[in-house]
Formats: C-alpha cells, structure tokens, sequence
C-alpha cells in the first residue's frame, strides 16, 4: 500500500487469502499496517497476514 521498496530477505506480510497469491498478483506487504490497508478494498470474509522472509519470487522481477 506504501510502495516502499522490499528486498529479499526482509520480514514481510502476505494476504492468507488464495487470490491475492495467485495469477500474475501475489500482494505482499511491509507490515501489518500495510496489510490492514488492504482489506478494505478487498473485501476478504476471513484474512490474516502470514508472516514470511521475502525470496526473490515474491518480489517480482523489478526488484
């Protein structure tokens, strides 16, 4: 939601929900914060952000 730069390796948050981690979009988030932002215009029943270290694949190739 910040848009502030991720790195592999770092801690960052992931929707739980399927189709914000599938397709060409996996959303991931540099803190809860930012997670929290999301739902609002997601519209999720039943979400939770799942804690994870950023890998290369999450990132995308622009980063």
């Amino acid at each position: 939601m910040c848009r502030k730069p991720l790195h592999v390796g770092e801690k960052v948050q992931r929707c739980s929900v399927s189709t914000c981690n599938s397709g060409r979009v996996k959303l991931v988030f540099c803190s809860i914060a930012c997670w929290d932002a999301h739902l609002p215009t997601a519209r999720h029943r039943n979400a939770a952000a799942i804690e994870e270290i950023a890998r290369k694949d999450m990132l995308g190739p622009k980063r």
